[in-house]
């Protein structure tokens, strides 16, 4: 503001010495209504035809309004101004006569004696001088006043005393008069003639830089800045007329003080008696020196305005680095392919440089230094019309927020609507808004505190809302790559994958880096806190079960990261399983394979048939013929605690009780998808210097079919290399002809592509199917028959060596073909013969004990079926189980029988009744060797008889042949033995040795 105080000029003129009397006064020719007192140059104590000294006071009633009152002591006045009274014969001689010449103003004396005479002697009509000289004042009065603004019509008149300040920093008082009969003190300029003019002063609204605001508003807007804060700077120029003194004293509104005065001789007034105590400012413009009536001089008043503080209202005092705004973000993903975000900017306070990056002017920054602006100032501009709201909206930098979620998709973009100023908050939001009434501990009840406690202060923040529009977003692609470099495989799934796998029963909890997932959120030169809320979509929830996740960033670097995530439609494995679809299914149903209490769930289905069962005399062994199918269907498997211990680094945890069917499909399927799907390789155990031994499993539904069909494969391979080099080594001393190249395990592996996307179940399994082939096996002894002699006979030496060979092997380690026939031996001797053939009586309870937990850590026990199909000719009779857990079926078309045991998961405590039945038909099979080796034997021993017979009968002929040769010497020789009698059995049989010759 910039305020000009211009005197108005007058002529000078010049003192003379003086004579001893004033004919002017005194000689009644010029009518003039007293004597006056001589004229001394000495008295004059100004070179210029004025000498006036004024007080001139302004009180700042408010920003706009000043009450100015104006004393002046007229100790001399140019006659020039006063018309032509002065001018004309014969007054102008008087005037040389009396020691006033031409350059010389009027003393008081002759204006007091002059009062009634005309400014014009030919003009009747015409103003009195005491009428001119007021004139003149309010004249002059009124152009120093005409820079301020508009003025009331100034009120003038004479007074009998002033105050003007002395020359000691006090003041005096001075006497004045307009009455003649005071002209005779003997100084023509004493008493000097005194006027007080008075008038209100409005200053225009446009002297602060600014338009369209009411003069009331702009008192307010004037108050509520230096509440805040604010100094405001004025300076006014002013102009001292030659003879003039002028000193100059501005009292500042009843709110405010003055912190500086600067300008021609200022001084600052300290008012010690007011409470509170405040100061205003002092000038002093002296030109009674000058030498000539156009010596005016220039003056300066400049000052700084603050607030006055009391003991209910201080300035607002907000440290620069303390909070500026509070920014709620909601990023509403309800619906994943119309997501939003909504921006709410809760303003406590902008500091200055921030105000002046963003170009944002209450008053014009020349003249106001505003350290901040708060949310009360906020809304004093909005209802003062001091500031363009929407200016300040549109400077608002929070465009970071869309850019920073935009940044994890780049084909992602996001435009933010415009602000919108919230009238009202309501909760949860603070109390505030631009239309906020303020009410206790505010003195004053309106939109804005000027006075108490929370004067003009940042407590109730002012909002601004703005939301986008809406665009396709996933969680996944928010949260991907923020969880954490120990998340494992989560951070980096996308798409709806991140749901399945909640659903799944995964739960993931993790303390988020919120300066690097918030920080780009944050409106730059703002200190600000940053709340963020996460409203997720269906199927997904917090371990809470919340809806939403809420981040905060604070800037006391106290933040809330912490976050969970979980499935809002939770796998829940606690159900039983059955293996019949039926409808209801629960821990009593007959065809239960897994309860509800069972967190791993793998049904197990053993399918063994054997379709040739015989004792191989010739060989030494027996021969069994088979075929093996093992089907295991995982369901759900209970997740050690110590799986995820490589994850988890204590901020982050992933916790999973039970792994179902549909996540491990799900996540071959996720890895599957990947450019680079998850591998693991691993040496298989007992393998080297194979090129089969590294084994690669590829994570995905290709690469696992492929791994589990080219496995059995390889684990063929392995069995029938060291079956090959347990034959041929050194390392089985027992071990003879091991052939294993009949044997073949094929495997597979099933349903992995029943992945249903709508619900996460254990219902449908994925099943590993081993299968061997129908093989014969053939086991036995591989000694020579002279070796196991030798064997009975307890010769050192020798041992018995295992025989396997397979024909087109499941299990290496069979029973020793010596306990099989003894095993045989003992059911033939305790059996009973019948026509059906050959029963084990009697039907004895077997115990059955076991232990089906394969995994005490997993859980995992083995729970299904076991299916036994016998061969022709052989049977399990009376069949039961103590638990009713055994089921026998006999085919008529293929006369055999099928056992079907159910395994029950854990220990196992049954016992098992039954008697074994052998057919005629397989006793026949196994005895018809013997009879026809009896046979053999029988026509071998009749035909060597009756060659013994012959050759014993030509053996006689001879003989007598001979002995008749020879009866004349009468010798006698004895036949030699050649068969010897080694042992006759109970049966009767006589076991005989051939002697050799």
């Amino acid at each position: 503001m910039i305020i000009l105080l211009i005197h108005v000029g007058f002529p000078t003129v010049s003192a003379n010495d003086g004579l001893d009397a004033m004919t002017l006064c005194s000689d009644v020719t010029f009518g003039l209504g007293g004597n006056c007192d001589d004229r001394s140059n000495a008295d004059d104590q100004t070179n210029s035809p004025a000498w006036v000294e004024g007080m001139y006071f302004f009180n700042m009633t408010s920003a706009t309004t000043m009450q100015f009152e104006a004393s002046w002591a007229i100790r001399e006045w140019d006659k020039g101004a006063l018309g032509d009274f002065f001018s004309e014969e014969p007054v102008k001689s008087a005037l040389e006569l009396d020691n006033i010449g031409i350059n010389d103003g009027l003393p008081a004396d002759v204006l007091r004696s002059s009062f009634d005479n005309k400014t014009d002697p030919n003009d009747v009509n015409s103003k009195t001088i005491q009428e001119a000289l007021l004139e003149e004042i309010d004249n002059s009065v009124s152009s120093l006043l005409s820079s301020w603004g508009s003025a009331t019509v100034p009120t003038t008149d004479w007074t009998d005393e002033i105050i003007l300040p002395d020359n000691f920093g006090g003041s005096t008082t001075v006497e004045c008069s307009i009455d003649v009969n005071d002209n005779t003190d003997g100084n023509a300029f004493e008493p000097p003639i005194c006027i007080k003019t008075s008038v209100t002063i409005s200053i225009p609204v446009s002297k602060f830089g600014i338009t369209g605001v009411p003069a009331q508003n702009l008192d307010d807007a004037y108050e509520g800045l230096l509440v805040m804060g604010a100094k405001i700077d004025s300076d006014f120029s002013v102009q001292a007329e030659a003879g003039f003194k002028g000193t100059y004293a501005i009292q500042p509104p009843s709110y405010a003080t003055l912190q500086e005065v600067s300008g021609t001789f200022a001084g600052r007034v300290e008012h010690s008696d007011a409470t509170p105590i405040y100061h205003s400012g002092l000038w002093v413009v002296d030109n009674l020196g000058a030498t000539s009536s156009s010596d005016s001089i220039n003056g300066n008043l400049g000052m700084t305005m603050a607030y006055r503080e009391t003991d209910f209202t201080k300035i607002v005092n907000i440290d620069s680095s303390a909070r500026s705004i509070d920014l709620d973000v909601v990023l509403d993903m309800t619906d994943e392919n119309a997501a939003s975000i909504e921006v709410i900017a809760g303003i406590y306070q902008i500091q200055r440089k921030t105000i002046n990056d963003w170009g944002i002017e209450l008053l014009d920054s020349s003249i106001a230094d505003i350290p901040v602006i708060t949310s009360d100032g906020i809304r004093m501009a909005y209802h003062t019309g001091l500031l363009d709201l929407e200016s300040l909206a549109n400077s608002m930098p929070i465009s970071g927020v869309a850019d920073a979620l935009a940044s994890s998709n780049s084909a992602l973009s996001i435009s933010m609507g415009s602000f919108q100023w919230t009238s009202v908050s309501l909760p949860p939001l603070i109390s505030g808004g631009l239309n906020y009434t303020h009410t206790s501990p505010c003195l004053v009840t309106k939109n804005y505190c000027t006075e108490g406690a929370i004067a003009m202060d940042d407590s109730y923040p002012v909002y601004l809302r703005s939301t986008s529009h809406t665009f396709p977003f996933k969680l996944a692609e928010l949260l991907g790559g923020n969880l954490g470099e120990n998340a494992g495989f989560l951070d980096g799934v996308s798409g709806d994958d991140l749901r399945d796998l909640l659903n799944s029963g995964v739960e993931i909890s993790t303390i988020l880096d919120v300066e690097s997932f918030l920080g780009d959120m944050l409106p730059s030169g703002l200190e600000a806190d940053l709340g963020f809320e996460i409203k997720l979509p269906s199927g997904y929830s917090t371990k809470d079960g919340q809806s939403s996740i809420i981040l905060e960033y604070k800037m006391s670097g106290a933040h809330v990261g912490d976050i969970s995530l979980t499935g809002s439609e939770n796998f829940e494995w606690d159900h039983a399983l059955c293996s019949d679809n039926v409808e209801v299914c629960n821990d009593l149903s007959e065809d239960v394979f897994c309860t509800s209490t069972m967190q791993s769930c793998i049904n197990t289905f053993l399918d063994l048939d054997i379709t040739d069962f015989s004792i191989d005399e010739l060989s030494k062994g027996i021969s069994v013929e088979f075929e093996l199918n093992l089907s295991m269907d995982i369901h759900r498997i209970k997740v050690p605690e110590t799986m995820f211990s490589s994850i988890g680094d204590g901020s982050t945890n992933i916790t999973l009780e039970v792994l179902p069917s549909d996540l491990l499909r799900l996540i071959l399927d996720i890895s599957g998808r990947s450019e680079t799907p998850l591998t693991q390789s691993f040496d298989l155990p007992g393998c080297e210097s194979k090129n089969y031994c590294l084994q690669t499993l590829t994570f995905s539904p290709d690469g696992l079919e492929s791994f589990v069909s080219s496995f059995g494969t390889d684990i063929t391979s392995l069995i029938r290399d060291q079956a090959s080099n347990l034959g041929s080594g050194t390392d089985c001393s027992a071990c003879g002809n091991i052939d294993f190249s009949g044997f073949s395990i094929e495997t597979t592996l099933l349903g992995l592509d029943d992945l249903d996307d709508s619900v996460v179940s254990d219902e449908q399994g994925i099943s590993l199917n081993i299968k061997i082939p129908r093989v014969k096996v053939v086991t036995g002894l591989d000694n020579s028959w002279g070796e196991l002699l030798s064997i009975v006979q307890g010769k050192e030496g020798v041992e018995p060596k295992l025989k396997l060979i397979t024909s087109s092997i499941v299990n290496p380690f069979v029973v020793p073909v010596f306990n099989a026939m003894n095993s045989l031996t003992y059911a033939i001797s305790t059996s009973v013969l019948s026509l059906d053939g050959l029963s084990l009586p009697p039907s004895e309870a077997v115990p059955l004990t076991m232990n089906t937990t394969l995994n005490e850590e997993l859980g995992i026990s083995i729970a299904g079926k076991l299916k036994l199909t016998l061969p022709v000719g052989m049977e399990l009779r009376n069949l039961s189980s103590s638990l009713d857990l055994v089921e026998s079926t006999f085919d008529s078309e293929s006369q055999r029988q099928t056992i079907v045991y159910k395994i029950l998961p854990g220990q196992l405590e049954d016992e098992l009744s039954f008697s074994v039945f052998i057919g005629m038909n397989v006793i026949f099979k196994e005895l018809l060797p013997f009879f026809v080796i009896i046979i053999l034997l029988f026509l071998w021993r009749f035909r060597a008889r009756s060659i013994k017979r012959k050759r014993k009968r030509r053996k006689q002929e001879l003989e007598q042949i001979e002995r008749a040769a020879e009866t004349a010497g009468r010798v006698f020789v004895p036949t030699v033995p050649n068969v010897e009698v080694v042992k006759v059995a109970e049966n009767g049989i006589v076991i005989k040795k051939r002697l050799e010759e």
